[in-house]
């Protein structure tokens, strides 16, 4: 199949008023650089410029999911074991957070308060309280894109990565993940009118966009049309609404964003993908993933996490409850 990858978007027309005001957040001063993605696949090679990677052995092709057991007991908050990855967050005084700023509910750049907001910076600071006791003040959110996600943890420009990732067995060759705290699959966004009701529909003359470094770039190949890369799903939405793209391919989650900021797109097809997610950290500090695992856990258990669904998505996704946790 063909790809293109499209770098620059001249002439960005946005054709929603909501888009508009979120783009025009998204210019912001950030107190950290918002550099442009690698031309590579994250999947396959880190910014070092590292040699194609293996998958993990002990990472099972058929199910991904599983991670780490938990710590137990869950330490108290102030009291992280000394000389581990925790107590070394605690001492520096900040967990930093790689997060989406442009994933309506999950990850945005909120354009009336200018704060990063949504269900996966949440996700995150629930790390942080379990470190500090409180996420005010404790917590660097720093923007990126899905192409710098684990050449970031591999580079430890930031503690752990939560932006809609997907857990595979590839990407356990590199880094670390938490336990699945939330469980996507890939869908297509389209015009209304466009008379596509699933990715079949397509044509090998029509372009199908996604982000680069993200799988589902990947799955897209799978199907008889063009696919193009961008750095981010703010840029597919335009290029899609400029007519230079015939739809959107990726997690129903993202697409049920998207779908919200144009009210002439509509998100069709089954899923024909699975898209588990899990919070990205270092392998080089499995303490740190048993004990990210042990704060999923108890937000499972105490509500936290059903608290935090229904705030964010319920309403847009539908009732859900926690997935459940594998462990190795």
């Amino acid at each position: 199949m063909m790809h293109r990858r499209f770098t620059h978007l001249p002439g960005l027309v946005f054709a929603v008023l909501a888009l508009l005001l979120l783009a025009s957040a998204c210019t912001v001063s950030q107190e950290v650089p918002f550099d442009s993605s690698p031309d590579v696949d994250t999947n396959e090679e880190s910014s070092s410029g590292a040699a194609t990677v293996v998958d993990d052995p002990d990472c099972n092709p058929d199910n991904a999911r599983p991670s780490l057991e938990p710590t137990e007991p869950l330490p108290a908050p102030g009291a992280m074991p000394s000389g581990s990855r925790m107590d070394e967050i605690a001492t520096r005084g900040s967990l930093r957070i790689g997060v989406a700023q442009d994933t309506l509910l999950f990850g945005f750049l909120n354009p009336k308060t200018g704060e990063i907001e949504g269900f996966d910076v949440e996700i995150g600071k629930l790390v942080a309280e379990a470190i500090f006791g409180t996420s005010d003040g404790t917590v660097e959110l720093i923007p990126i894109t899905s192409a710098q996600r684990i050449p970031g943890l591999i580079d430890d420009e930031f503690d752990i990565v939560v932006k809609t990732m997907t857990i595979t067995c590839s990407r356990w060759g590199q880094i670390d993940f938490s336990s699945v705290y939330y469980e996507s699959g890939q869908k297509l966004l389209v015009s209304e009118d466009s008379g596509i009701t699933r990715i079949e529909d397509m044509t090998s003359d029509q372009v199908v966009c996604a982000a680069d470094g993200t799988t589902s770039i990947q799955a897209i190949d799978n199907f008889p049309v063009q696919s193009v890369g961008v750095e981010t799903w703010t840029d597919c939405l335009v290029l899609f609404q400029q007519g230079r793209t015939q739809g959107i391919s990726t997690d129903d989650t993202i697409l049920a964003g998207l779908a919200v900021q144009d009210p002439f797109a509509v998100v069709v097809g089954d899923l024909f993908s699975e898209e588990p997610y899990g919070i990205g950290s270092s392998k080089n500090y499995p303490e740190f993933t048993r004990f990210i695992n042990a704060v999923l856990e108890q937000a499972r258990q105490d509500g936290s996490w059903q608290e935090l669904y229904d705030s964010w998505l319920v309403d847009t996704l539908g009732a859900q409850t926690p997935p459940a946790a594998e462990y190795r």
